[in-house]
């Protein structure tokens, strides 16, 4: 892969991976905003993020189809961990999360403190609208590992198998968020867990653009000492005869 592409798809995966976290973050805030202002304009905010990675996971796309001609085997395995770890997930987010979060866009708040009640911060929890974007957290994050950490293809494998095993079998995240929800009267937002929360999803952010950044620019320079080095073989191969 040449730097241009390699830097290109690790800057692609790497702020997929961030708005994910924050998108997660998001909608998992969304019940409990106190107003009902908050509460729409949260949910727009998180409907900004998706967008965005939508876009993002779009030009990923246009990348692997670029690339295509020059190294065909490293595209088609990529292909096939963008379509399990990141279209299908994102499939599940726009049929079930994005139709929520637009009907909660649409609330018409009567003044601009007027309290989001028990249903709308019920809705607003709903599994349906939550977990799959919570889920296509663990899978951008598996995603990017691949792509910016690369690794032996036997673990390669085992590491799709456990992406496999999350986006097939929710059931912990589903479980949560069903008694999220229906305690969600007795949770105002204020608990120290959420705090906590907060700051281990701003702390992985800073972590994941910090290594990221690092191991790209390490291996863009291991790249570029590899094209030189073949640079100069074909230097030395090519010498005798243009001196016959």
């Amino acid at each position: 892969m040449s730097e241009n592409v390699y830097v290109t798809n690790a800057v692609l995966v790497i702020l997929l991976l961030l708005l994910a976290l924050f998108a997660g973050l998001a909608s998992g805030s969304l019940a409990f905003r106190k107003t009902m202002e908050s509460l729409k304009r949260t949910a727009l905010v998180t409907l900004v993020l998706l967008a965005t990675m939508t876009l993002l996971a779009i030009g990923k796309m246009i990348l692997l189809i670029a690339t295509y001609s020059y190294r065909e085997w490293f595209v088609l395995d990529n292909l096939l961990l963008f379509v399990t770890l990141i279209a299908l997930p994102s499939a599940a987010i726009a049929f079930f999360s994005v139709p929520r979060l637009l009907e909660l866009t649409h609330l018409q708040p009567k003044h601009r403190e007027e309290a989001a009640n028990r249903t709308k911060r019920r809705a607003a929890s709903e599994v349906a609208l939550v977990v799959p974007i919570q889920a296509f957290v663990v899978e951008a994050l598996i995603y990017a590992s691949i792509n910016v950490f690369p690794i032996g293809m036997e673990y390669r494998q085992l590491t799709l198998l456990v992406g496999l095993l999350i986006l097939a079998s929710p059931a912990l995240l589903i479980w949560r968020q069903s008694i999220r929800r229906r305690t969600i009267h007795r949770d105002d937002g204020t608990a120290m867990i959420h705090k906590v929360k907060k700051l281990v999803i701003y702390t992985m952010a800073c972590v994941v653009l910090a290594f990221g950044i690092i191991h790209t620019m390490n291996n863009v320079k291991t790249l570029s000492s590899a094209a030189e080095r073949s640079a100069t073989i074909r230097i030395t191969m090519t010498s005798p005869s243009g001196n016959d």
